[in-house]
């Protein structure tokens, strides 16, 4: 005791002696110094430190963040936090990053508008957050520079809820791809096709309404073709066409994703647009529907026609709407055009009353629903009173809806029921058009109609030779399609490109390839195809990996996940993935199905359709007759059940089996409702919308 006590006496004496002779000042200047020194972030590099206090000490005047009590408090806590994590496993560091920025964003906030005179004191803790963040970046990533990650567009930003590593691998590594995508992506997607551009190409542009007679036209010159193509959106287009052509006795091909019918010295193709060969040179080419360019899903597939195919004399078919875009592109592309207006044929009329199912039904009318049980439920009720009606709508294979128009074309039925399909190109002679419904659900919510959807469906009324007038009428909201029918167009400003190969040798999963894409800037003119559907299957294959040797194989991998099929339908599914696990082995062709409903026959042609397509890509060797006979005898069964059965499709009360309207919400009537019947999951939802339930 005694020793400590004269260590301190004579340490004591020691700071006396030097205070008294000057040295005492110079000490407190080199103590001061070094804590300037401290503060000052040698070891962290300028332009990052630069950051940090950006992102900690400036905040928008705009931005309203709570005041931190007890400030200088919290800024000991947030050091003793940052300097315990250097003694702890990655895993625990990784755990508290985002806490730790979010709290010095906090305390920063507090320290720049209301407590400036803690400021030396925070500098001192951000710099160990700094620090603390770059050592944790190094060792998670050793290559990561963090001055780079500073650069990044929103790194400031990010800062206040990440650290450098979660910036790092969340969001820098996107960008990273996102400028890589840039790079090796075309400025201008016009220079994709160098073979094309190195033609004199002439665009001859049939700018119309529906039935106006610009396809006819198109046609007409396409049958003087050597070698000439038709490019349109529907399978059923592509036969009508091979008919007259055939019908003409011009010897045609027809290829589309499904079929093929191959003509020895063929003069003329006919397939829908996706088919088209960018290698193959023609002196005469249709592009049917051209409006179709900015499709959330296909459009890419009429933007690649228009700027690549190799042709010399070029007939584009389209609504007013697209001509404004498809001059730019023609424009860009160097080519030629002239362009030819057609009017409407016959004169349309729109009939400001309200339709009644019950009363106003008439010969040569076609009723327009937005679903496949609708349409299937208005056709029961129409044959139910002894009106006979064709049914036309997007599952339907294209014999049997070939077979439902002829039905309808010769009278021997009266009516057609069909969805917004029958605003695609299918000639039929109608009086009338009658909107039933006028929203719809697009796929993702359900929505109004569009004026230019409704034009569409609304110029198949009247007939070129069959009437002088078409009349368009609606059994809901007559003002609405009214308004929608006068309105002026809205001419298209975008077309729609794919998802470019060049960006596969990327060294990244496909999936995030693809999104790290979407997430790019858009090009003048253009936008992108919505690859949604592709990477959602891309993710059913990483579920059989192992299984799978060819993942790393990204070309290949796309040729699977952009096959088009029902994703929906469970059965066409499953068959796709079964597929997918020996691809490159030889299939048989599915067997027929054991579910005879008309859900269970559609769903087998898809399954068909599928084989056919997938047997296309693969090379598979298949039995094409015996494809074509189960083909035929699945069209034949359901054109036999809409044909001869409808009545099957009426909508019947789960509980009694009473008929009820087609437009009926709920699966019980009201009686049964009332009297308890045990559907429990009916009733609550009938509860729920009782505003529904009085409606009816």
């Amino acid at each position: 005791m005694g020793r400590r006590h004269a260590r301190r006496t004579k340490q004591n004496d020691q700071s006396n002696y030097h205070e008294q002779n000057g040295h005492g000042a110079q000490s407190e200047t080199a103590a001061q110094a070094a804590e300037e020194k401290d503060l000052r972030p040698m070891d962290i590099p300028e332009t990052v430190w630069a950051v940090y206090q950006q992102t900690f000490l400036e905040f928008d005047e705009k931005e309203q963040r709570r005041i931190v009590k007890g400030c200088e408090k919290q800024i000991g806590q947030l050091e003793r936090r940052i300097a315990r994590k250097k003694s702890q496993e990655n895993h625990q560091v990784l755990a508290d990053m985002k806490e730790l920025h979010k709290k010095a964003a906090a305390i920063g906030y507090t320290v720049a508008v209301r407590e400036t005179r803690l400021l030396k004191k925070y500098k001192h803790a951000l710099r160990m957050l700094a620090r603390l963040d770059i050592t944790f970046l190094h060792r998670m990533a050793a290559g990561a520079n963090p001055e780079d990650i500073m650069h990044m567009p929103k790194a400031a930003q990010l800062l206040r809820s990440r650290s450098l590593y979660e910036i790092y691998k969340e969001e820098y590594m996107q960008y990273l791809v996102g400028q890589r995508i840039e790079e090796l992506m075309e400025a201008e997607p016009e220079k994709q096709y160098p073979e094309a551009r190195g033609m004199t190409r002439h665009f001859i542009l049939h700018i119309g309404p529906t039935n106006s007679g610009k396809t006819h036209q198109a046609l007409q010159r396409l049958k003087q073709a050597y070698h000439g193509i038709y490019l349109g959106p529907l399978r059923l287009l592509a036969l009508e066409v091979y008919d007259r052509m055939t019908a003409a006795g011009i010897p045609c091909s027809m290829i589309t994703g499904e079929e093929v019918i191959r003509t020895p010295g063929s003069f003329v193709q006919a397939s829908t647009v996706e088919i088209m060969d960018i290698r193959e040179i023609y002196d005469i080419a249709v592009i049917d529907e051209a409006q179709m360019m900015a499709d959330e899903n296909r459009g890419s597939f009429w933007t690649r026609a228009i700027l690549g195919i190799r042709a010399e004399e070029i007939h584009v078919c389209c609504s007013g709407t697209a001509e404004q875009l498809l001059v730019k592109m023609i424009k860009r592309c160097g080519d030629t055009y002239e362009t030819v207006y057609h009017e409407r044929n016959t004169r349309l009329e729109f009939i400001p009353k309200r339709f009644d199912m019950s009363k106003d039904v008439e010969l040569g009318d076609a009723l327009i629903a937005f679903s496949k049980k609708n349409v299937l439920a208005i056709a029961a009720t129409l044959e139910g009173r002894g009106i006979k009606a064709s049914v036309i709508y997007g599952n339907l294979p294209p014999q049997t809806r070939r077979e439902q128009v002829r039905l309808f074309t010769e009278g021997i039925n009266q009516v057609v029921v069909a969805t917004d399909a029958i605003g695609m190109g299918i000639n039929l002679p109608i009086r009338r058009v009658v909107f039933m419904n006028t929203s719809k659900f697009d796929g993702t919510d359900k929505r109004r109609l569009e004026a230019e959807e409704i034009r569409q469906i609304a110029g198949r009324a009247g007939r070129y030779g069959y009437y002088d007038v078409g009349y368009v009428q609606s059994a809901l909201d007559v003002e609405y399609i009214g308004k929608k029918l006068e309105e002026p167009l809205q001419p298209l400003t975008k077309a729609r490109t794919g998802f470019p190969e060049v960006l596969l040798d990327i060294d990244m999963e496909l999936d995030e390839i693809i999104e790290a894409w979407e997430g790019t800037k858009n090009l003048a003119f253009y936008d992108k195809i919505s690859m949604t559907e592709s990477v959602k299957k891309y993710r059913y294959l990483k579920n059989y990996r192992r299984k799978l040797s060819y993942m790393e194989d990204r070309k290949f991998v796309l040729s699977l996940i952009t096959c088009p099929f029902d994703v929906k339908d469970r059965e066409v599914l499953r068959l796709w993935l079964w597929y997918c696990e020996k691809p490159t082995e030889d299939h048989n062709c599915p067997m027929l199905p054991q579910d005879f409903t008309l859900e269970g026959l559609e769903s087998y042609y898809k399954q068909l359709d599928l084989y056919t397509q997938f047997s296309g890509r693969m090379n598979w060797e298949i039995d094409r007759e015996e494809v074509a006979v189960n083909r035929e005898w699945a069209q034949s069964v359901i054109g036999e059940m809409l044909e001869d059965d409808k009545g099957q499709f009426e909508k019947k009360c789960r509980g009694c089996g009473v008929v009820l309207p087609w437009d009926y919400d709920f699966p019980i009537c009201q009686d049964c409702y009332h009297s308890g019947v045990k559907d429990d999951r009916v009733r609550r939802s009938m509860h729920r919308y009782p505003h529904d339930r009085n409606r009816r």
